[in-house]
């Protein structure tokens, strides 16, 4: 029998995981063309013996180990035997979609809540183990397409998704309200569990995506906590619109404050010397004691101001008060030595204490010393 020399290559799309070539049981010498992210398996009586990777390969014993022994010439180069040879694509399959055909009870972890929710997404799969794939997977089947690996996989996903979902959510402490936040972190987290259920069929699961969390709408519970969330985001709202109210004012205040000491450094006073102006102001303003003594208090006060204080201010003190004294009318003598001090007029005593209190407030103010203090005050009482 003539040696047919046959050329075996795929003739399927990206869209496929695993084809299988029609040329079967084929002769030793036949050729077999394999594309890059490919992989071809060679199948002999229902059992994958071996893989080829990219390149052109010539089916002869010497590069198929295992036929060694079968393929020979009393056959004249016809294996007696069922060959098949499958390509599997090993390129990433997108946009696989998945989701739970049924909800599942996940418990809100702020209220103890029980819901009812599911999830959808898309996910990227990708052929790690060939050999696996096609023995657990694909079996006696000739091609294996996305949408066919998808519903062979809803099962897989929807029971898996389904026994995680809750407990992944309750690991981070997940609200229903705060899951489309973290959906990234979520949807890898869910990713890591599901690998090993996909690696036990030869896949590997490069990217899961969670896409949208199914939540219970109609469900009063649902509604409830969705108020509530509500009213908790509102009044954070106004609490932040109050901080930055807060903060505003206070910067008001600053601002304001650093201008007026700049306008005081630039007109050539402190605050010190302002508070004497106001001081000043109210002693000018006092009617209850004499004119003259009065107007010698505000130019001492003023003196202190221009010239400073020290003993200037307790000369010009001197020389305001003691004038004033000395137009008050004298007391007569007393024939015999008195017994005890006459009181002195209501009107003098008066006097006397609006000028003392006059005087502590230059002392306060800083515009007067200590000691000149009381040394005017000691003066003053000596005149009772």
């Amino acid at each position: 029998m003539a040696n047919i020399v046959q050329d075996i290559k795929y003739e399927g799309d990206n869209s496929t995981f695993v084809w299988k070539s029609p040329i079967e049981d084929f002769n030793t010498g036949t050729q077999l063309t394999v594309h890059e992210s490919q992989e071809a398996v060679f199948f002999m009586n229902g059992q994958a013996l071996d893989l080829f990777g990219a390149g052109r390969h010539t089916l002869e014993s010497q590069n198929i180990p295992f036929l060694k022994k079968f393929l020979n010439l009393p056959t004249g180069g016809q294996t007696p035997f069922h060959c098949e040879v499958y390509f599997v694509n090993k390129t990433d399959q997108q946009e696989i979609k998945w989701g739970t055909s049924s909800r599942t009870t996940y418990t809100d972890p702020e209220s103890q809540i029980p819901l009812s929710i599911g999830a959808s997404g898309t996910m990227i799969l990708r052929v790690e183990d060939s050999r696996k794939l096609l023995v657990k997977m694909v079996g006696t089947e000739d091609l294996l397409e996305q949408t066919q690996l998808a519903s062979k996989f809803r099962s897989i996903v929807t029971v898996n998704v389904k026994s995680h979902l809750g407990a992944v959510m309750r690991g981070g402490q997940f609200s229903i309200f705060d899951v489309d936040e973290k959906v990234l972190d979520f949807s890898e987290t869910l990713r890591q569990k599901l690998l090993p259920d996909f690696a036990e069929y030869g896949l590997t699961l490069a990217r899961f995506l969670v896409e949208q969390i199914a939540k219970p709408e109609d469900d009063p519970d649902y509604q409830f906590l969705l108020r509530k969330n509500g009213e908790i985001a509102r009044a954070r709202n106004r609490q932040t619109v109050g901080i930055i109210d807060q903060q505003t004012d206070a910067q008001r205040t600053i601002i304001e404050a650093q201008a007026l000491a700049a306008k005081r450094q630039l007109e050539g006073y402190t605050y010190q010397q302002e508070q004497s102006f106001e001081v000043s102001k109210l002693a000018a303003q006092n009617e209850g004691v004499g004119n003259f003594t009065s107007a010698g208090i505000g130019l001492g006060m003023m003196g202190g101001i221009a010239g400073g204080v020290g003993a200037s201010m307790a000369g010009m003190m001197s020389n305001s008060i003691s004038p004033a004294m000395q137009q008050m009318p004298p007391t007569q003598a007393p024939q015999q030595p008195p017994q005890s001090q006459a009181p002195q007029p209501v009107d003098e005593m008066a006097a006397l204490k609006q000028k003392i209190e006059k005087l502590k407030m230059m002392k306060d103010s800083g515009l007067i010393s200590d000691d000149e203090w009381e040394a005017e005050r000691k003066k003053l009482l000596s005149n009772l």
